[in-house]
């Protein structure tokens, strides 16, 4: 507070300032002439340095509290109260009865459909003992008929059924065989792509060995021309600039030769995995051609069984089949009739099992239970009372966890953030808090947002429907000058501040941002090495004679 006591104080100075100067002019030229001098004088005045920093804006709100989790127990039926287990102030679990209606005709409908339902699994058991029997009666004809055609047709068809077995099955292993092949090739070439870098080493380490080989041989037992030509591959080989001597040229080529001898037999074993794998590549093609032919040959084999197989079952017994058939068909009608007897006997079931579930479902209703764990806040129905869906029987809340509920405008719902920590007084008792739910949508009836806080540590003095104060930080500016907010002067809009430069004073236009009590922010205008006049003074202004006094500290000041 003492920021606005002090600015009222300094503006309360000035209008008697300025009625002084009024009264000077009035009094005349020796009157002038003694305030000029008044006014010439050093004034004494305490300086400041600004200090860098951040400010964070405290608001206070009035939130209403209540249960996090909250549930209205509401009968699904109308029934006379015969008992009740819970008072206000009980706890109770999940489950937990709470009060007994009348369920007399609830359990008489539950004992006529287990009733019906008996009936209907009676009925199943007799429909599926009548399709016991015709099925037992269409195996007998079935057998009948199948004697009247002989074994002869049968054996023959089964040889040939066999035989098309057979070579199906044989069918079915080549195309295994060449699933196999087609796997170990694309493993043998995922082989090869992976050596081929190294493989590209082996052949550069071949040529660099033959090229070192080559001019060995030439410094050796060439000519004088093939020396001087060996020389110069030498030096393109190697970099050097020149070699003094054959001698010295052989000795390096030499060293290059042995080199490249140890680094090709390094990748020789790569080479030889290369080739082996590119060997099993070739195998592996020359398997799969031979089974491409043995598949083409079995699958001709297999069209010409099929072929005699059909030919056989239509030419044999042509006429005597179709009686037979028919035969059959009239006889597997009585199966059908049978099955759909039991199918429609078990829908009698199943209708009846639901009839059941729902006379239970009924019966429960007339049961009231707690839903949630928690605390009993109101009771609306009494022993004998009747209860009817039209009103909720009992409120249950949880209060493990508290919200306090709170409205803010647009601009302040702007700074807040979901899990940003808040606290909560209520009579004096502060307890922590997490915001956990910014409204989007404006409240008709308040015209702001809505946000909601989690308490943790709730205890019984935080009541449902209780008010409570809330305090979160709101506005925030960073890397800011922070000065005190006595030390601000204003001309008109324009916001302004006295500096001290050498012993004289001057006036800085600065750009303020968000301020408290104590403090307020500097955005533009004012350096952290500028000496900030905190003193007032009437005589202060534009040019003023100062004699610095004391130096506060910013953060001493603020506190």
């Amino acid at each position: 507070m003492r920021g606005r006591y002090g600015r009222l104080w300094r503006r309360g100075v000035s209008l008697l300032a300025a009625a002084a100067g009024v009264c000077a002019l009035i009094a005349g030229c020796g009157q002038t002439e003694e305030a000029e001098e008044t006014m010439s004088e050093v004034i004494p005045v305490q300086v400041q340095q600004p200090e860098a920093g951040s400010l964070t804006l405290k608001n206070e709100f009035v939130g209403t509290v209540s249960p996090q989790e909250s549930v209205y127990v509401i009968p699904m039926v109308s029934a006379e109260v015969l008992s009740t287990n819970v008072s206000v102030g009980d706890e109770v679990k999940a489950g937990d009865v709470l009060c007994q209606l009348d369920d007399e005709a609830a359990r008489l409908q539950l004992a006529s459909a287990q009733v019906q339902y008996e009936s209907a699994e009676a009925g199943v058991n007799s429909a599926q003992v009548g399709y016991e029997m015709a099925q037992a009666q269409y195996d007998s004809t079935e057998a009948q008929l199948d004697a009247q055609m002989g074994g002869q047709k049968n054996l023959q068809m089964y040889q040939l059924q066999m035989n098309v077995d057979t070579l199906e099955n044989a069918v079915d292993d080549i195309n295994e065989q060449k699933a196999a092949l087609a796997e170990q090739k694309e493993a043998a070439e995922k082989q090869m792509d992976g050596m081929e870098a190294q493989m590209e080493a082996y052949r550069n380490a071949e040529k660099e060995y033959q090229l070192y080989l080559q001019i060995v041989t030439m410094l050796e037992a060439g000519t004088s021309a093939q020396q001087e030509e060996a020389k110069t591959m030498l030096q393109a080989a190697t970099g050097e600039s020149s070699f003094s001597s054959t001698d010295d040229a052989t000795k390096a080529a030499k060293g290059q030769l042995d080199i490249a001898k140890v680094r090709l037999e390094q990748y020789e074993p790569i080479a030889s995995a290369y080739s082996q794998a590119s060997a099993g590549v070739g195998t592996i093609e020359s398997s799969e051609a031979q089974l491409d032919s043995s598949l083409e040959t079995t699958k001709k084999q297999l069209e010409q069984a099929e072929a005699v197989m059909n030919i056989t079952g239509e030419q044999v017994y042509q006429d005597t089949q179709k009686v037979i058939d028919a035969n059959k068909k009239s006889a597997a009608l009585g199966v059908d009739s049978a099955a759909a007897g039991v199918n429609s006997a078990k829908a009698g079931v199943e209708g009846a099992q639901v009839a059941v579930e729902s006379a239970e479902y009924q019966l429960d209703m007339y049961t009231l239970k707690a839903p949630i764990d928690g605390v009993i806040e109101a009771v609306n129905l009494n022993e004998h009372d009747f209860a009817t869906p039209s009103a909720p029987a009992y409120v249950i809340s949880n209060k493990d966890t508290m919200t306090v509920t709170f409205y803010v405008s647009e601009g302040i719902r702007n700074t807040l953030t979901t899990g940003q920590k808040a606290g909560v007084d209520r009579n004096g008792k502060l307890y922590d808090a997490v915001i956990t739910e910014i409204g989007s949508m404006i409240d008709q009836n308040t015209g702001l947002f809505a946000v909601k806080a989690s308490v943790s540590g709730a205890d019984e003095s935080l009541l449902t429907g209780c008010s409570v104060k809330i305090t979160v930080d709101t506005y925030s500016q960073d890397n800011a000058l922070l000065i005190p907010y006595d030390a601000v002067y204003y001309d008109d809009s324009q916001s302004y501040v006295y500096v001290a430069v050498g012993d004289t004073v001057e006036r800085r236009d600065i750009e303020t941002g968000i301020f408290d009590e104590q403090t307020i922010t500097v955005l533009s205008g004012l350096t952290a090495e500028d000496r900030l006049i905190t003193s007032w003074s009437a005589n202060l202004r534009e040019g003023a004679q100062i004699s610095v006094q004391q130096t506060q500290d910013t953060a001493a000041d603020a506190e």
